[in-house]
């Protein structure tokens, strides 16, 4: 009986670590598949990422040159320097027709947040890689800042001080007679054109400063996940 006993606690022993071996296996699998996916999914957003800086820095440097062209046409109000007629339609357009941001969520969405299950290993680096999303949100009211304060209030008060715009194809000087030289003479004597011309160049600062900290913080994570890949490989 006690060899009976024993044999059966013997028993007992060995399908424990046989559940326990299977169990650690299953979860080594488990672990693999899952380390598997992440460096899956952290190239793929890595890669968005550097497409996205650059489309930021692109964004930057656009606004830059807007800032450029509205000096000149201050400079030209202040009679610092003349510009043709020419040049100042074109200038005016300038500040209608801006660059923006949009980010795509697409990779994040379908390969993390879409998972079902934690993919990211690392907490500090799943925290950051969200936080790039909250900067592309906050772009988002950027964006009607660009569009809503400046670009289209500049146009209204253009527009509102007597101002035109001749287009590639129909020019309103020539078809309708008028004196373009005129017109903008009395487009730059206007007070609530000139408030709004300084009003979009000062705003243009803030602007660029919310692109250049969504772009640094960019490289930041580009940089925690170029480490984070390093350190498992």
């Amino acid at each position: 009986m006690k060899n009976l006993l024993s044999r059966g606690g013997i028993e007992i022993i060995a399908v424990f670590i046989g559940i326990s071996g299977g169990l650690w296996s299953e979860k080594q699998i488990e672990l693999k598949n899952t380390l598997k996916s992440e460096k899956v999914a952290l190239k793929s957003i890595r890669e968005q990422f550097i497409s996205d800086s650059t489309s930021l820095t692109g964004v930057v440097e656009s606004i830059e040159r807007e800032q450029k062209v509205i000096e000149n046409v201050l400079k030209h109000i202040k009679k610092d320097t003349i510009l043709t007629e020419k040049k100042l339609n074109s200038s005016i357009k300038d500040l209608l027709f801006f660059s923006y941001f949009v980010g795509d969520k697409s990779a994040y969405e379908s390969l993390i947040e879409g998972a079902g299950k934690k993919i990211i290993q690392s907490d500090s680096l799943a925290r950051n890689l969200s936080s790039v999303y909250t900067y592309y949100k906050n772009l988002d009211d950027v964006f009607k800042v660009q569009g809503e304060l400046l670009a289209l209030k500049t146009y209204e008060s253009f527009v509102d001080a007597g101002g035109y715009l001749d287009s590639r194809n129909f020019s309103i000087t020539e078809s309708l007679n008028q004196d373009q030289k005129k017109m903008f003479n009395r487009v730059f004597s206007d007070n609530r054109f000139i408030t709004q011309l300084v009003f979009h160049y000062d705003s243009n600062f803030f602007v660029i400063r919310r692109y250049e900290l969504a772009a640094e913080h960019l490289r930041y994570v580009i940089k925690e996940i170029d480490d984070y890949l390093e350190s498992e490989a």
